[in-house]
């Protein structure tokens, strides 16, 4: 298994603001070691950490992220929705949120957006750009998205990079699409996931992770059914269940 056990999804998003710096910071003070979060694009070719395609849930701005531009995000806030203890929280870029997560030694699931409003060839080059930069520990990172798109392109320039595919629903042909992409891992919505489908998906060899899980009961079950590892929204959530031999 190459994540942990309890992934914090966009850094423990029920405990601070999603995919910010701060939600980082306090992963790690809980004792958190991987945490998932989204690489996604602006319009000038930047990359930041974020999970929609426009400004207005998560900031106090407005609009498509395709119509703005790196220099008008450092003039917004990305913490004042989530509560006044994060007033002022930026909207980090992927080099960033890179060098943070980097210098705190923690595993990363990097998931690639990529909306309706650009092509996967315009973010690929720039997150591998910022990989290459500013991260050291390949073994302790995953790349994953639901475009099977991006993965190629990553694939074709990084072929020791370790890849995993996100699903909602694992389809029928799941493994005719893993096979030719090389993943090491496959994510999918632990709701939907059956157990014939863990136990096809773990006797192929690969890892399995499941998102986004925030109920005690439905984690032991997952884990029950052979999950390598829960992504949730409060890791705290599962403190008293025995993760090493669930």
């Amino acid at each position: 298994m190459i994540a942990d056990r309890l992934i914090a999804h966009r850094g423990c998003s029920l405990l601070a603001p999603e995919n910010t710096l701060g939600a980082m910071a306090l992963t790690k003070n809980l004792g958190v070691t991987w945490v998932e979060i989204d690489a996604n694009l602006v319009g000038d070719g930047n990359v930041i950490v974020f999970h929609d395609n426009h400004l207005n849930r998560l900031t106090n701005g407005q609009g498509k992220l395709v119509d703005t531009n790196l220099g008008a995000l450092s003039k917004l806030e990305a913490g004042s929705h989530f509560s006044a203890d994060y007033a002022g929280e930026p909207i980090p870029t992927l080099d960033a949120m890179l060098q943070q997560l980097s210098r705190d030694e923690m595993g990363l699931n990097l998931e690639i957006k990529v909306y309706p409003e650009f092509k996967a060839e315009q973010i690929v080059p720039a997150v591998i750009r910022s990989l290459e930069n500013h991260w050291q520990d390949f073994d302790r990172l995953i790349i994953s998205s639901f475009s099977i798109e991006a993965l190629a392109l990553v694939r074709q320039q990084k072929p020791e990079w370790q890849l995993g595919q996100l699903w909602v629903n694992l389809p029928k042909n799941w493994l005719a699409l893993a096979e030719p992409l090389d993943l090491v891992s496959i994510h999918c919505d632990g709701e939907r996931l059956t157990e014939e489908q863990a136990q096809a998906v773990k006797a192929a060899g690969y890892d399995l992770y499941v998102y986004t899980i925030n109920d005690k009961a439905e984690g032991e079950k997952l884990f029950t059914m052979g999950v390598d590892g829960l992504i949730t929204d409060d890791p705290t959530l599962f403190a008293e269940l025995d993760i090493d031999h669930a």
